[in-house]
């Protein structure tokens, strides 16, 4: 049973990361999945959502809405539990948690586990919830893999800010990039402007692209094209759709505008990328 399988079957899937499991592309997701990485040893620097961080061991890395990820760099030693969910079953298990506990987490999306008694309880419970999703508890199976991750998120929450998270300052440009990043992922097909995600978010373009370049490095601009490539390559090598309906359904004024986007991106007609693909799964 792939990952895939098995988020549809348990809500979510725990594997292992490791150099040889990896590949070094962008890897385009179609759903949103929230998703928690812990680094057991060696060291990687990844990027998802247009966030880069560097991960050694004892580091735990959370993120809300993954839409596509990459490695940039990694250790043939690196490894790392990773822990993947769709929207629905985070949602159930979160039902009850305080607002502020869960803000602290994505909000604040890298913890270092200095302790190693937090490092060996975090690590558990994801050998927990790893070891259920091969087991069948009947009934009970669903309530009991929802409180493992339960109680995993409660712990995190606990040690990003401790027991009152009301006294935890959030950065405005925080949840202002992450909220990009969500309405880009919700509104890409069809808006490619900055302006109106600023609108959206009730702040200027101009800070907006500053929010952006702070966090990730790249220009509000910069982050749609990103993930309006990302979105386009998938539709071009999974739809089967024509590139003239693809180029329709995603806003371009024709097929040309679109192929001369595709190809200042990434170097190669939207034709020809597609070609590519179909050789490399032949």
């Amino acid at each position: 049973m792939n990952h895939q399988e098995q988020i549809e079957k348990h809500g979510y899937c725990v594997f292992d990361l490791t150099k040889a499991k990896d590949k070094d592309s962008i890897t385009p997701i179609s759903a949103k999945y929230q998703c928690i990485i812990l680094c057991t040893s060696g060291e990687a620097t990844l990027e998802a959502n247009m966030q880069r961080i560097t991960l050694k061991k004892g580091d735990c890395l959370c993120f809300n809405n993954v839409l596509y990820k990459r490695t940039l760099d990694m250790d043939y030693d690196f490894r790392a539990k990773v822990l993947v969910c769709d929207r629905s079953y985070a949602f159930d298990a979160i039902v009850g948690i305080p607002t502020g506990y869960v803000e602290l987490i994505y909000t604040m999306p890298l913890v270092k586990l200095e302790e190693s008694n937090l490092l060996r309880l975090i690590t558990n419970y994801f050998e927990i919830l790893d070891l259920l999703q091969y087991e069948s508890l009947g009934l009970k199976h669903t309530e009991v893999a929802s409180s493992a991750f339960r109680s995993l998120l409660i712990l995190m929450a606990g040690i990003r800010g401790g027991n009152d998270s009301q006294n935890f300052i959030f950065s405005h440009g925080d949840i202002y990039f992450r909220q990009f990043v969500e309405l880009i992922d919700d509104h890409v097909k069809q808006e490619h402007e900055v302006a109106f995600y600023a609108n959206k978010l009730n702040i200027t373009a101009k800070y907006l692209s500053e929010v952006c370049k702070s966090k990730s490095g790249f220009k509000a601009k910069e982050i749609i094209s990103t993930f309006l490539i990302s979105k386009l390559k998938q539709e071009i090598v999974m739809s089967g759709k024509s590139i003239k309906t693809i180029a329709y359904e995603y806003g371009f004024a024709d097929q040309s505008s679109m192929g001369k986007f595709f190809s200042k991106i990434t170097g190669m007609s939207p034709g020809e990328f597609k070609k590519t693909q179909a050789l490399s799964f032949s």
